[in-house]
């Protein structure tokens, strides 16, 4: 399972990354809205951890544009931080 942490917090996703990979799942760190979009398009996790409050893209902007991305039938759970 690879589960998307977009989070703008290093010490953050340090530690959250840290106890995916403990649960033997696959972490996709991002820092930013951006890079987390853009990863979501390449990689196609299976669950999306995101930070509401972020620099560049706030996290309600991120899933929106997470929604507009995916093709109908296709829904990946977002869970707010």
């Amino acid at each position: 399972m690879k589960i998307l942490v977009i989070e703008d917090s290093r010490s953050s996703i340090k530690l959250l990354c840290e106890y995916i990979r403990k649960m033997h799942f696959q972490p996709i760190p991002a820092e930013t809205g951006s890079i987390g979009i853009d990863l979501f398009l390449k990689e196609r996790p299976d669950l999306v951890l995101l930070d509401i409050i972020m620099p560049d893209l706030d996290g309600y902007e991120v899933a929106r544009q997470i929604r507009q991305i995916e093709t109908p039938g296709e829904w990946t759970p977002i869970l707010f931080l």
